[in-house]
C-alpha cells in the first residue's frame, strides 16, 4: 500500500481548513442532498464529502457508509489531493497503490473510486466529493462531468456556510495562504529541474528559469526580449491561440498542447507546453506559467509505434477478411509476425491465436480456440486486463502498458485492443501485444541519468532532497552528515583531473562500505558529499558514525600506482522527532555550518550542529 505524500502547501492548506470551522460539525442537509444525488446519478452505493485533516479524513456528509472518519494513511482522498481535476480508480485490486489497502481487502471492500478535488484560493485542496462501489467499474465522460458539477456545488456550499459564520475570517485566511503560496511558488519556480517561464498576458517572456533557457539554447536576457509565439516554429503558432485565450478567459484550469520550438543551432524540438494562468484577487489573469517538456523522443517512438500498429491493424483487417477464403494463409502470416495476435469473442473466449502464444504460454494455438481467456491468463493478469476487455467489447479502442503475461517471464508488453465491429455490431475484439522490454529499459536508463551522479554513480542532489524531504515529513530520527574532502584540491592540481575523478570514485566506495545498506550516500557537488544514517537517535551514536567516516577517508588511497592522502571535515545535523520540524534546505544548512566549524577547528574532524 502506498501512502500519499503531503502537498507542497500542506501548512497553508490545513490552516485554511481550520479557518472554515467545519471539522467535526453536525450533518447538514445541504451537503447530504449532494451525496444522495451523486449516489443516485452515478448508480453507486456510497458517496462522501471527505475533508483531509492532519492525520485523518473526516466525512462532512456520508451516504451508504457508517464510519465518520478514517486514518489519512489509508485514504484514497489523500491521493486525490494531487489530482489535477479527478482521481478515478476502476479496480482498486488491480492498482498497486491500493491493492492491499485495508479499506479494499476489508470493510467496506472498496473496488471502485472516483474523487473530485475540492479546491479553494486557487491551489488549496481540502478534500473531495467522491463516490465508491464494491465492484469494479468504469466511469464515462458524461458521468464524470456530472460528478465535477456536484463538486463545484459542494465548494459553493462550504463557502456560503463559512461566509455566514464570518466571511472576513475566511478572506483573511485566503489572503495569508495566497501570500505564502506565492512565496513558495517563486522559490520552487527558480529551483525546479523542469523548464518553466512566467509570461505576461501579452505573450512577452517575463522570467524564464535556467532549464527553459537551456532547452532553447538562448540566454535568459535574450529571452525576455521575445514573445512566446516567436519561440515557436511558424507553422505551429496558430496552435497557441485558442489554448492561450482559454487561459485568459478562465475557461479551464490548465491547457496542454504539443508544438515545435525553435532552438539556436540545433533546429526545432517537439515540446509539450502546459499553460496555467495566475490570477489576481479580482479573478483576472495577470500572468501565465508555461511549462515546457521535451517530447521529441516520445514523438519519435509514438510515430514508429503508430506506424507499426497501423501496419499490423491493416494486415489483421485484410487477413481477417481473407479468413473466409483461406484460414491457413492467415494463420501463416500471423505466425510469422513477432507480435502476440488473438481474436476474442463476446464471451471472452479465444477464436484465433498466432504461434507466438506457444512461445509465451506453452500452449498450442489450435488448442486455445474456444477456451476462456480467464482460464489461460494468471488470475492477477486477468483482473488487470479485464477493464480493457470490457471497454473493447463496448466498442472502444484501448491500450494497456506494462503487461507481464507470466510472473516468471521478465518481458514487458504493450497491448492494443481493437473492437471487431461488423455491420455496426461488436462481435468481439482483436488483441495485438508488442514486446517493449527494450524500450522500457531505455526509459529506466533515462530516469537513472536524471537521478544519479554520472561520475560516482551515487544519488545526485535531486534524489538527495527527495529522500531528505520524505524523512523530515515522517519525523523519523536520522543523522545528516555534510562531508567536504580536505586536501582534494591539492591532489587534483598536482596529479591531474583524471586522478581527481578516480579519488572521488574511491572516496564514494569507502563511504558506501562504511555505511549500512539502508543508509544513503549522495554526491552534492565537487568534493562535497552528504550521508543520511537512518534510525540514529543520539549524539554519541551520530558522532561515532562520523568518526568512522573520517577514519575511512583519511586512510591512504592508491590510484593507478600513486599514493595520495586526504582527510574529511564533517558536519552533523541530528534530527529527532521531538525537535522543531525543518525543511530539507534548512537541515542541510545546519550540517553545512557544522562542517565549516570542523574546518575551522583543524580539519579532518567531526562537529555536531548546535554544539
Amino acid at each position: 500500500m502506498q501512502i500519499a505524500p503531503s502537498p507542497l502547501n500542506e501548512a497553508e492548506r490545513l490552516c485554511f481548513l481550520q479557518s472554515l470551522d467545519i471539522l467535526d460539525t453536525a450533518p447538514e442537509e445541504g451537503f447530504d442532498r449532494i451525496t444522495r444525488l451523486a449516489s443516485s446519478l452515478l448508480d453507486v452505493p456510497m458517496a462522501l464529502v471527505s475533508l483531509v485533516d492532519v492525520n485523518r479524513q473526516w466525512f462532512k456528509s456520508r451516504h451508504g457508509l457508517d464510519a465518520e472518519q478514517t486514518s489519512r494513511d489509508v485514504a484514497f482522498c489523500a491521493h486525490a489531493l494531487h489530482a489535477e481535476d479527478a482521481l478515478v480508480i476502476p479496480d482498486a485490486l488491480a492498482d498497486a497503490r491500493f491493492a492491499d489497502n485495508p479499506l479494499v481487502v476489508g470493510a467496506p471492500f472498496i473496488r471502485f473510486y472516483a474523487g473530485i478535488p475540492l479546491r479553494f484560493a486557487n491551489d488549496l485542496t481540502l478534500g473531495t466529493l467522491c463516490v465508491l462501489d464494491t465492484r469494479p467499474r468504469t466511469l464515462g465522460g458524461e458521468a464524470l462531468e456530472r460528478l465535477k458539477d456536484l463538486a463545484r456545488l459542494v465548494e459553493q456550499q462550504m463557502l456560503q456556510r463559512s461566509q455566514a459564520q464570518g466571511g472576513s475570517k475566511v478572506q483573511a485566511a485566503q489572503r495569508n495562504a495566497l501570500a505564502s503560496s506565492e512565496s513558495r511558488f517563486r522559490q520552487v519556480f527558480r529551483q525546479s529541474p523542469t523548464s518553466k517561464a512566467l509570461v505576461g498576458i501579452d505573450g512577452r517572456i517575463l522570467e524564464p528559469n535556467r532549464e527553459f533557457s537551456q532547452l532553447l539554447g538562448v540566454a535568459p536576457e535574450a529571452l525576455v526580449l521575445l514573445h512566446l509565439p516567436e519561440l515557436l516554429v511558424a507553422e505551429d503558432r496558430d496552435k497557441l491561440q485558442q489554448p492561450w485565450q482559454a487561459q485568459l478567459d478562465g475557461q479551464q484550469p490548465a491547457s496542454v498542447l504539443e508544438v515545435r520550438m525553435a532552438r539556436q543551432l540545433k533546429g526545432a524540438v517537439w515540446v509539450e507546453l502546459s499553460l496555467s494562468a495566475l490570477r489576481g484577487e479580482d479573478g483576472h489573469a495577470e500572468q501565465v506559467v508555461v511549462f515546457a517538456r521535451d517530447i521529441s523522443e516520445r514523438r519519435r517512438r509514438q510515430h514508429l509505434l503508430q506506424r507499426y500498429q497501423a501496419t499490423l491493424e491493416q494486415q489483421v483487417e485484410q487477413r481477417t477478411e481473407a479468413l473466409k477464403r483461406s484460414q491457413q494463409t492467415l494463420q501463416a502470416i500471423a505466425d510469422n509476425l513477432p507480435v502476440l495476435i488473438a481474436q476474442i469473442g463476446n464471451n471472452l473466449e479465444y477464436r484465433f491465436n498466432n504461434a507466438v502464444y506457444r512461445e509465451i504460454f506453452g500452449l498450442d494455438p489450435t488448442a486455445l480456440k474456444g477456451r476462456k481467456v480467464e482460464d489461460v491468463l494468471a488470475p492477477e493478469v486477468y483482473q488487470q486486463l479485464l477493464p480493457c476487455f470490457n471497454q473493447a467489447l463496448a466498442g472502444e479502442r484501448v491500450e494497456a502498458d506494462n503487461v507481464r503475461y507470466r510472473l516468471d517471464d521478465p518481458r514487458i508488453w504493450h497491448a492494443s485492443y481493437v473492437p471487431d465491429i461488423r455491420n455496426g455490431v461488436v462481435e468481439g475484439f482483436f488483441v495485438m501485444s508488442l514486446d517493449v522490454t527494450e524500450r522500457k529499459r531505455r526509459e529506466q536508463t533515462l530516469l537513472d541519468q536524471a537521478t544519479l551522479d554520472p561520475l560516482t554513480g551515487l544519488p545526485n542532489r535531486s534524489a538527495l532532497f527527495q529522500a531528505l524531504d520524505y524523512l523530515l515529513q515522517q519525523r523519523a530520527p536520522f543523522a545528516l552528515y555534510f562531508i567536504d574532502l580536505d586536501g582534494f584540491k591539492q591532489v587534483n592540481d598536482s596529479h591531474g583531473h583524471e586522478t581527481g575523478d578516480l579519488l572521488l570514485q574511491a572516496a564514494a566506495e569507502r563511504m558506501l562500505a562504511a555505511m549500512r545498506a539502508d543508509d544513503l550516500v549522495a554526491r552534492l557537488a565537487g568534493d562535497e558529499f552528504v550521508v543520511i544514517a537512518r534510525a540514529v537517535a543520539s549524539a554519541p551514536a551520530a558522532r561515532e558514525i562520523g568518526r568512522k567516516l573520517c577514519d575511512a577517508l583519511a586512510a591512504t588511497f592508491t590510484l593507478e600506482g600513486q599514493q595520495v592522502q586526504i582527510g574529511a571535515s564533517i558536519g552533523v545535523y541530528l534530527n529527532l522527532p521531538e525537535q522543531r520540524l525543518l525543511n530539507a534546505e534548512d537541515a542541510l544548512a545546519e550540517a553545512d555550518q557544522a562542517m565549516y566549524a570542523a574546518k575551522r577547528g583543524g580539519r579532518n574532524r567531526v562537529c555536531m550542529a548546535g554544539g
